[in-house]
């Protein structure tokens, strides 16, 4: 696939230099508060160095979902291993490292191991929107060669958030309720 980028543009054009960040033993109540205050779906957990990262997903499917307190968990128990990047890394390299790994957020860190920055999905789009198309056709292939499900089950499932857990993904009509497939597995599981 070929695309028409403007001056070949880097992950510095488009990265968010100034990171929130919390330490491992913050609270996952506080980390939402944080998350609400500056607007941002994840915050990057550093002590002494990088460790994680927490995602609004994160907090709903490991905390809300489970009825756990957010005042009882704190940041290392929920938190994701990170993806990292270098500085001079090309846009189109950072979105292929997303479509590879399935993730929307990249820490740009250097070769001294400083966090310097986070690259997100909706960065990359707001600078250079024809890489969308790059995120689109790698999902299509995936979809074909994966193959997960049948063609007759795809016409069943939408996009959307689970009534039951709460998380946003592909949903299917469960007696009348649209479920994540794992909150499906979870449904037959309990009968």
């Amino acid at each position: 696939m070929e695309l028409n980028m403007k001056d070949n543009l880097g992950i510095k054009d488009a990265m968010t230099y100034n990171v929130i960040t919390a330490n491992t033993d913050t609270n996952i109540s506080d980390i939402a508060a944080i998350m609400t205050e500056h607007n941002i779906s994840s915050v990057v957990i550093e002590d002494q160095k990088v460790e994680g990262i927490v995602t609004s997903n994160n907090i709903i499917s490991k905390v809300v979902s489970k009825n756990i307190s957010p005042q009882d968990i704190t940041a290392d128990m929920v938190m994701d291993k990170f993806i990292s990047v270098n500085p001079e890394t090309s846009l189109i390299e950072a979105s292929s490292l997303m479509i590879k790994n399935n993730c929307k957020v990249l820490l740009v860190i250097d070769d001294n191991q400083q966090l310097k920055g986070i690259l997100t999905l909706t960065d990359i789009v707001r600078v250079s929107p024809e890489l969308i198309e790059l995120f689109v056709e790698e999902t299509n292939i995936d979809n074909f060669v994966d193959n997960e499900y049948s063609s007759e089950s795809d016409e069943r499932l939408e996009e959307g958030v689970c009534e039951k857990c709460g998380v946003y993904g592909q949903l299917e009509n469960n007696n009348g309720q649209y479920l994540c497939q794992e909150c499906i597995d979870d449904k037959l599981s309990e009968e």
